[in-house]
């Protein structure tokens, strides 16, 4: 299987290379934040079970309390795909000043393509993992949380939280 030519994608001689290897690191970065949550939920669910050997009525945290925070990174990221499609056009402007150059390609979409395609693909897989990983703790939640303990999901303070 070929690799896709992701230089077509990008400014003329622009670094791809490092920028695919900064966006992989921050992606890595922020699944390890948000492995917050598994942490989070394991204790919870420990303080509540040692609650009930002791004959108490634990209260389980419910699942937005628990997610608070966690996919904070992939808010980052993408927010850091903002500054790369700045650095992009500002690459035009540097050096050789290739935007002479992509003013006067037939195509008059050329330079933004080029300069926003990778970072508006990087936010979107941001968005893509972030919702996959939250309804992988949703599931973790529901499958592993007593029926009796568990609270019935607020959508609108869920909203809040990730919001």
């Amino acid at each position: 299987m070929k690799r896709p030519d992701l230089s077509r994608l990008a400014p003329p001689g622009f670094g791809l290379r490092t920028e695919l290897q900064l966006f992989g690191t921050g992606s890595a970065l922020a699944v390890l934040y948000s492995a917050r949550y598994p942490v989070r939920f394991i204790r919870a669910r420990r303080d509540v079970i040692l609650a009930l050997q002791r004959g108490l009525t634990p209260e389980m945290p419910d699942f937005c309390s628990l997610i608070d925070g966690v996919l904070l990174g992939f808010a980052l990221l993408a927010a850091c795909m903002l500054l790369a499609a700045a650095a992009h056009y500002l690459y035009h402007l540097q050096g050789s000043k290739s935007i002479y150059l992509m003013r006067r390609l037939p195509s008059r979409w050329e330079l933004h393509r080029r300069c926003l395609t990778l970072p508006v693909l990087g936010a979107a897989l941001c968005l893509v993992v972030s919702a996959l990983l939250l309804l992988l703790y949703l599931g973790i939640y529901r499958l592993f949380t007593p029926e009796i303990l568990q609270t019935p999901l607020q959508w609108q303070k869920l909203w809040s939280v990730l919001l």
